[in-house]
């Protein structure tokens, strides 16, 4: 069971609409954010099933670059964070798939981050009640929850030998 506590379910503070498709796509964006240790320079972001279908209305994409741009849950500027990205310099793209060969859920992206030498591809899943979850770092299967108010510079921190054993291999 993903749920650890009634907070989670109930859900963080935070800018709408909703939790799923808000919060817990900030904590994906913000861990992207914590591996990278700044804002990346570059992010193409694909959404699958439900986020493709409903990023807009549900304010998924702006969600997901306020944590790229370092925003936590309740942070009020991701409601213009298409426009901040912009601003920061951040060149993004958006794209849309059906299904995801590598987690079977309707509420998953993949991003491809870059900030200098540093390239990040991380998947994740947003579970609801602003859970996620990081299921996938540079092709490697992994299993990070996510929850708003954890220390996502921590965890990111834990996880960036990953990020290095890629760099290599490149």
């Amino acid at each position: 069971m993903e749920f650890q506590s009634c907070f989670d379910i109930i859900g963080p503070i935070m800018v709408g609409p909703s939790s799923s498709h808000t919060a817990g796509v900030v904590s994906i964006g913000k861990f992207i954010y914590e591996m990278l240790g700044d804002c990346p320079q570059e992010a193409n972001i694909v959404f699958y099933d439900s986020f493709a279908e409903t990023y807009q209305g549900h304010g998924t994409d702006k969600a997901l670059l306020g944590g790229l741009l370092g925003m936590d849950t309740d942070d009020q500027r991701i409601k213009n964070s298409l426009e901040l990205a912009k601003e920061y310099g951040m060149q993004y793209q958006f794209e849309f798939a059906e299904e995801c060969e590598y987690y079977d859920h309707p509420n998953i992206t993949i991003v491809t981050a870059k900030c200098g030498d540093y390239v990040v591809k991380v998947g994740g899943v947003s579970l609801g009640g602003g859970l996620s979850k990081i299921f996938l770092i540079n092709d490697k299967m992994v299993d990070i929850r996510l929850s708003a108010g954890d220390d996502l510079k921590a965890l990111a921190r834990d996880y960036q030998s990953i990020e290095k054993e890629f760099m290599e291999a490149i």
